[in-house]
């Protein structure tokens, strides 16, 4: 065979190799691009949301301490509504929790504690929730379902001065006036500050003369 006719034939199979790779780079080109485009989709869409969130977080926020709980309870919602829709950072324990207060403050307890139990479940390891879902109760006058539920947080939060402050109200209402000062005792050794607010609140009045 001679030079020319190796090269034709080179040639031809050179062609031949490039005809039967095409399809799959192609096939595997279009498969990058398609993946590219959804990558890039969904980061708008976190985004989106994620930018949503904090509108609204910061809108509720204001409306909250401005005292219009109404647009303040709205907003909170539709915050929440966009952070399940971030996909990977789905939680916000600190939008449950400012909600549940808000419910708390127009009196609606069972929205106050759907909330506060929510931010108790997606948060566990803080005592947020505990201090807010026991708060709610004492509210109501409660101090079986406060007691029980402070003496659970406090397992796992020992050193939380609020949880054992807010026991002392819990015994005070259950007039188990030893425990009260207990409980007291130990939130006042913890936070100094609470003694005060202690002498002001009309479960402990009685009691805060007797602490150590």
């Amino acid at each position: 065979m001679t030079s020319n006719e190796n090269q034709v034939s080179e040639h031809e199979s050179t062609e031949e190799q490039n005809a039967e790779q095409t399809p799959t780079n192609k096939a595997f080109r279009i498969v990058c691009m398609t993946f590219c485009l959804a990558v890039t989709l969904l980061f708008i869409w976190v985004w989106h949301h994620q930018a949503q969130f904090n509108d609204h977080y910061r809108k509720a926020t204001f409306l909250m301490h401005k005292g219009e709980a109404k647009q303040a309870i709205e907003a909170y919602q539709k915050a929440i509504k966009n952070k399940t829709r971030t996909i990977f950072v789905t939680k916000a324990p600190s939008a449950y929790n400012n909600l549940g207060q808000v419910y708390l403050d127009v009196g609606e307890y069972a929205s106050a504690i759907e909330n506060f139990k929510k931010v108790i479940e997606i948060a566990p390891d803080s005592a947020k929730g505990y201090i807010s879902l026991t708060t709610a109760y004492l509210v109501q006058n409660l101090a079986a379902e406060a007691r029980e539920a402070c003496l659970r947080a406090l397992q796992t939060f020992p050193k939380t001065a609020l949880l054992h402050y807010n026991l002392a109200c819990a015994y005070a209402l259950e007039d188990k006036s030893q425990k009260a000062i207990d409980s007291l005792t130990q939130a006042v050794r913890l936070n100094p500050d609470l003694k005060t607010l202690a002498q002001k609140e009309r479960a402990l009045k009685r009691i805060v003369s007797e602490l150590p």
